[in-house]
């Protein structure tokens, strides 16, 4: 199975950002991306429907035939863990269905593009992690993290949770998610780089991968 699993140190880090960039990379390549975020909480209830902001976002830029509902088909509105906002919904989501979800419909010449919900140790349904998905998956990770005071100790943390299930970290991209940070006095990449044996990608406030991203992680597609 050919894709990736986009995971971050936490919560609000900008991993759909990244994923699309991603998936915009990709799709512009005439790979067929097969998007999927199968668990969003904070979704607003539109005419009745809850509408997933950001599994939205990754399928535009996926340019994929897939519906909403095959990208994100477990959806909730509390902007909480998923799976305390599936406890007060009174639903139970299972590893299980969101394996399934995450890889239904794919065929030989898909790309799986799969983004998280949180960070990598977050409940992601009813007793499981990201990394239990993530795991399950087998797909090589790109861990994505804010760049700001801290960055370093998570993900430090990150990569070493990611190593213990003996997963293939592609890369780590420092992604700057304010303007205020951007004038961060410390050099995260450069200190992660001592630290660490993968990529580093330092992502500028508001903008996108660099052209040669894609080539640099040699990626199967």
């Amino acid at each position: 199975m050919k894709g990736l699993f986009i995971t971050g140190t936490d919560t609000n880090v900008g991993k759909t950002y990244i994923a699309c960039q991603i998936a915009t990379a990709l799709a512009s390549k005439n790979i067929n991306v097969i998007p999927r975020k199968p668990v969003e909480t904070g979704c607003d209830l539109i005419n009745g429907v809850l509408h997933a902001e950001d599994a939205t976002l990754l399928l535009n830029a996926s340019k994929s035939n897939s519906t909403i509902d095959e990208v994100c088909p477990y959806r909730f509105s509390p902007a909480i863990s998923p799976q305390v906002a599936m406890q007060l919904a009174g639903h139970s989501v299972s590893l299980n269905e969101l394996i399934t979800a995450s890889t239904n419909n794919l065929s030989e010449d898909d790309f799986l593009l799969v983004e998280g919900a949180g960070g990598f140790y977050s409940p992601i349904c009813t007793g499981a992690l990201n990394a239990d998905l993530a795991s399950h998956l087998n797909l090589p990770i790109i861990l994505v993290t804010e760049d700001r005071v801290g960055a370093v100790n998570q993900v430090l943390l990150a990569i070493n949770a990611i190593e213990k299930r003996q997963l293939n970290i592609l890369a780590v991209i420092l992604n700057t998610t304010h303007e205020s940070n951007q004038n961060n006095l410390s050099d995260n990449a450069a200190e992660i780089r001592a630290l660490i044996p993968y990529p580093i990608f330092l992502i500028p406030y508001k903008q996108g991968i660099s052209a040669d991203f894609l080539s640099q992680l040699n990626l199967s597609v």
